[in-house]
Order: C-alpha cells, then structure tokens, then sequence
C-alpha cells in the first residue's frame, strides 16, 4: 500500500510502547515465538504502525497477540484490506469474499453412487489454509489420535480469469514432523488404488503437535518413493513441500493449466497447424475461429507460442541490445513464463542473442490491490526468472501504459509487436519501421524507466523493491524459495502435459535464495 494511502496504526503502536518501549524490543519478543521463515525487524513494525501492513502473517499475528496481550486481531487494529475491495466474484483474484478455508460437507457422484467428501473452500490471499487441514484431522480423530485408514477429501482450487478451477482428490494421513516430514501411511499403501486413480491426486500430511501443517506429496512421486519398498514404509516428505500461498498458487497453476492443456491436445495441435499458414507473413491477427474449441487457457498457449515463434524468427532484423515490453500484470498471466515450456527455449535464446536486454512490465497498483499473495508471488517469480537469465527487468505502476501491446524496439531500426495478452483474437504481431510506432514504443520505454519502481543497479535490488511493491515479505518468500529450490517442487505439482515444465519455477527459486544471501 503507497505510505499515502495508509492510515496509522495507533493501537498496535500504543501497545507496543505500554508493554515494549522500542521496535526492536517487540521484535525480539516476536522471533522468539515464530518459525525463521516469519521473524521480523524493527522495520517490519515500523510498516504496521505506518498502516503500510495491515494483515501480518497469521504466525506473525498469533506472536503479536500474545506478546503485546491482545485477545484478538482487531485489539490491535488488524484487518485484511482485500476484505473490502468492492465484487466479490469467485476468480482467483477476487476469491476473497466468503470465509477462510471453510470445511464443508460435499458429495460426489462416483460409479457407485453418491460419495460424502471434505472440500477445503480456500482463500488465497491472507491465511491460505493455515488451519484447515489440521482442523480436518482433528474431526477424524478418536482420543486425539488419528486413524491410520486416509479418507478421501478434494482441494478445491478457484476459477481464474482463464483457469477453470478444479478439485484435486487428496487423501490425508497423520505425520510428525523431524528434519522431514514422516508421514504414516498404511501398511501397503504402495498398492492403494488411491495412488493409482488416473489424473492429478495428493497425499497430504498433516502435523498435529506444536507445528501444526499440512504437507503435499503428489501421488505420482508418492508412487516412486515407495516401488520397491517394505509394507510398513512410511513416506518422507521434504518440510519445503508445505501448503501455504506460493506452494499452493504453485499447485493452482500447474493443475489447471494441466487439465485444460490435457483436454485440448488434439485441438491444439490441429491449431498449431492452421498457424502455420501464418508464419510467412511480417504482420497478422487470428480470430479464435481458427480454434474454436479450444479453452481460454489453451488460447494462452497457443498465443504464447506463436508469439514467440514471431520474435525469434525476426530477431535478426535488431541491430542492438533489445527492450522487451512485457503485458503480463497478474500471477495467472506469468505463469506462463514459469511453465510453458516453449517460454523457456525462448528465453533462453533472447537471453543469448540479445546480450545487454531490457524487459518491462507494467503492473499499475489496482493489479496489486486486487491479486492474492500468490498470484503476486508467482510474477515475482517470473520476473526472477528473467534477471536469472541476465536480463535486466524494470516494473512501472503507471496505468496510463497498461494498453501498450507487447514488443521488441530497436529504438534506431524496428520495432517487433507480439501480443496475445488482451489481444481481441489468439495473437496480434508486426514488424515495423514505421517512425510513428518506434516514437511510441521509445516514449513508453522512456517513462517506465524514469517510473520505475524497481529502479537499481542490481538484480537482488531490483527484486526486493518489486517485493516491497507487491507487498510480499522477502523474508518469508526468500526463506520459502530456499526451500523449494534445493527440494525441487515436481514433488507437489509435477505437470502431466509435455507442454509444461518446473524448470522454471525451481530455477526462479534458486535465484530468489541465491539473491537473499546477496549483501547488495
């Protein structure tokens, strides 16, 4: 939230004077009650009582309340401003409405009849299933300890504005928690039909003691773990592998974008096809009539694909170091950057040819205000993914630019447009001279450079200020990319389409710890 919009937190400040005195006294108290991926600094209170954070991480709010003796959030004038953002739709980034990770009762019709599940109905933004799923072990429990025979719940996941949404079938099954997660499945549990089931299914355990948690395993990696291993096997599950936001929008974009990629194979590549009649030409716009059956997320593909397929195919028409304007503006959108697999060839060959590379993105704040930290975490991740790559990124927030389509300037020769985000059809692209166009592009490119608000020398700058902007905690997400870069993330969320991979992600991951441990 910028400083101006922000209105002071007198209660939480008048607490901490009455019982603290100073910041660093509160955060002292703080980090001895919360795990290392939550500790805080005198300056992270300092954004509570600016009114720049209004909803702390609930480890972090469980630790305020009792430090500073408050019975609940709002005694210390905490509330989750996207509760108030006007519409309550149900995409992913307006799943806020409704009450958080709420067990319900749900029956599936199956082939042999009607069968009673637990839907957990999440939120993402905020607290993303921080009690739910031990909640849900706790109404299985008899004595206070689990039984060791899984019963079937699904994971519900929201709509997008492309994503459909869907249920992932998820057996869950008590675990303790060591280095490793040691989750105690039956015995057998290799042969469990369960683990057999045709699609995306997970095994979750769930921790019931002093950190209490839930744990994904996708059940194709459960499988492989334990071919071959004795009846009383226990799993193990890396404790990175825990549901939270960026494990969880993770697991969102890879099923849906799965499922639907799955569904539409033959269409796409009858699509693929048509397309090619396009390659020829330095200008076109297809319709969605060339692929009428297609999803809105296939369309994604497909856009994103020939798109990229124009640039390489004109790149050698640049003369010097490209600038890449980027329309991507939600987590949804780049996802496609950390998953599609074409994206990455591309990449990686605009890296190599285009040495010295610039790449904007124009995320105006009401793309900020309206998207759940997950979202806002997996285009953190996409644009880590291009510094990675040694491209040197730079985000404005004016939204008078929000319009501009994609393209590659040469300031002094050409301009390449390629977009597919907000394009009326699958694709727009150009090449171009034209001196009216390459004014325009220049002139963007210009006021996002002296709009930035990413603007620094380095990357591990750059990042953290993007951080700041989106208003994620680089602790908490550094912490968290450390994790799952050296754990590798197939393990929760390994796509079943040839058209998707995790390189990405984990490579993005890899640079976010390896830029935390960076002085600059």
């Amino acid at each position: 939230m910028p400083e101006s919009d922000a209105v002071p937190n007198e209660r939480f400040r008048e607490a901490r004077i009455r019982l603290f005195g100073s910041r660093q006294a509160l955060a002292d108290a703080v980090n001895q009650l919360v795990p290392d991926a939550y500790r805080i600094s005198d300056n992270d209170i300092g954004k509570i009582e600016r009114g720049q954070v209004t909803w702390p991480r609930q480890p972090r709010r469980d630790a305020y309340r009792q430090t500073l003796q408050a019975a609940t959030d709002q005694d210390l004038g905490f509330f989750d401003r996207r509760e108030q953002q006007p519409g309550a739709g149900q995409s992913l980034t307006r799943h806020a409405a409704g009450n958080l990770a709420l067990l319900t009762q749900h029956r599936v019709p199956t082939s042999t009849g009607a069968v009673p599940k637990q839907v957990v109905n999440q939120r993402l933004d905020g607290e993303i299933l921080r009690r739910a799923p031990w909640e849900i072990a706790l109404t299985e429990t008899q004595g206070g300890r689990l039984s060791a025979d899984a019963t079937t719940h699904v994971l519900a996941t929201p709509a997008g504005r492309a994503l459909p949404g869907l249920e992932i079938p998820a057996q869950l099954h008590p675990a303790v928690h060591n280095d490793k997660i040691v989750v105690q499945i039956p015995a057998g549990y290799a042969a469990d039909p369960f683990l057999h089931r045709p699609g995306r299914t997970l095994v979750v355990g769930q921790t019931l003691a002093d950190d209490p948690g839930a744990y994904l395993l996708d059940s194709r990696h459960a499988r492989r773990m334990l071919r071959g291993a004795p009846l009383d096997a226990r799993l193990i599950v890396p404790s990175a592998y825990r549901l939270d936001e960026l494990t969880y929008a993770l697991l969102w974009a890879v099923a849906n974008f799965d499922a639907e990629l799955l569904a539409d194979d033959a269409a796409l590549a009858a699509g693929l096809r048509d397309a090619a009649s396009y390659t020829a030409l330095r200008r076109s716009a297809a319709s969605r009539d060339i692929a009428t059956d297609l999803s809105p997320a296939s369309f994604m593909w497909l856009g994103s694909q020939f798109c990229a397929d124009h640039i390489l195919r004109h790149a050698s028409d640049l003369t010097s170091p490209p600038l890449f304007w980027t329309r991507e503006q939600s987590g949804e959108q780049a996802a496609a950057w950390l998953l599609f697999t074409h994206k990455h060839d591309y990449l990686r060959a605009t890296a190599t040819t285009g040495g010295g590379a610039t790449r904007v993105f124009c995320v105006p704040e009401a793309a900020v205000t309206s998207s759940p930290a997950g979202e806002r975490a997996l285009l953190l991740l996409a644009v880590a993914l291009m510094e990675s790559h040694g491209i040197t990124t730079t985000t404005t927030d004016t939204a008078e630019l929000a319009a501009i389509p994609g393209f590659v300037l040469d300031p002094e020769n050409t301009a390449i447009t390629a977009t597919w985000i907000g394009a009326d059809g699958i694709w727009y692209v150009d090449v171009t001279d034209n001196h009216g166009t390459l004014r325009e592009y220049t002139d963007a490119a210009g006021h996002a450079a002296h709009h930035s608000v990413t603007a620094a020398p380095t990357p591990t700058l750059r990042l953290r200020h993007l951080a700041d902007y989106l208003d994620l905690d680089w602790a908490w997400l550094s912490v968290r990319c450390r994790e799952l870069g050296a754990a590798g993330t197939s393990g929760i969320a390994q796509p079943r389409s040839r058209l998707l991979s995790l390189d990405g992600v984990d490579r993005a991951c890899r640079f976010v710890a390896a830029c935390a441990g960076d002085r600059d």
